[in-house]
């Protein structure tokens, strides 16, 4: 069974993120699935976020663009969601 928290995540992206006030942001470059400049900070993959590449849309589901340790991500185009360190 789906928990409550998949749930909601999954219900606030079948409406468009800025109805929340989530940010969209575009990967700027991405690098053997696990690499990846968005707003111009680097962000490397806890394991691989395979198949992410370049232009590829993401918004933050945990943590703070810019300002993190570690953040999740969903990729709104392949609509999968990926664990990174925030460098």
């Amino acid at each position: 069974m789906k928990s409550i928290r998949t749930i909601i995540i999954t219900l606030m992206l079948m409406v468009p993120a800025s109805v929340y006030g989530l940010t969209a942001y575009e990967i700027e470059a991405a690098g053997n699935d696990e690499k990846f400049v968005i707003d111009g900070d680097l962000y490397v993959a806890q394991s691989y976020c395979l198949g992410w590449d370049e232009g590829d849309r993401v918004i933050f589901i945990d943590g703070t663009p810019g300002v993190c340790v570690t953040a999740t991500l969903y990729n709104m185009d392949r609509e999968e969601k990926c664990d990174v360190w925030c460098e």
